[in-house]
């Protein structure tokens, strides 16, 4: 099976660090973080907040449905968290599905 398979729900992920609140899903190895920018943009209510540069890669920061997150691009993977460890899944599940779905040819 292909990692990030539109036809399955991706597994989140329940790792909680203090500095980057919990890392809750790695985009597929395939992807880089314009892709997934790219792929964000079209979640309705999304907002961009930045993306910097850092040692290791970049880090974007966005905020969906009143929560903030973030994705760095260390080691050329995207990893994504979300500031509150408590986010409900089904937001977080959300944002993954958005980034593991095809969009439509226009």
């Amino acid at each position: 099976m292909d990692r990030g398979d539109s036809n399955e729900t991706p597994k989140l992920l329940k790792s909680v660090s203090r500095d980057a609140g919990r890392h809750f899903f790695d985009a597929p190895a395939r992807m880089n973080l314009d892709d997934c920018i790219l792929r964000l943009k079209d979640l309705a209510g999304l907002e961009i907040i930045s993306l910097t540069p850092s040692e290791l890669g970049h880090w974007l920061s966005f905020r969906f449905e009143g929560h903030a997150f973030s994705a760095n691009d260390p080691f050329g993977e995207v990893w994504f968290f979300a500031e509150d460890p408590e986010t409900p899944d089904a937001l977080l599940q959300k944002i993954a599905l958005c980034v593991v779905t095809t969009t439509k040819p226009s």
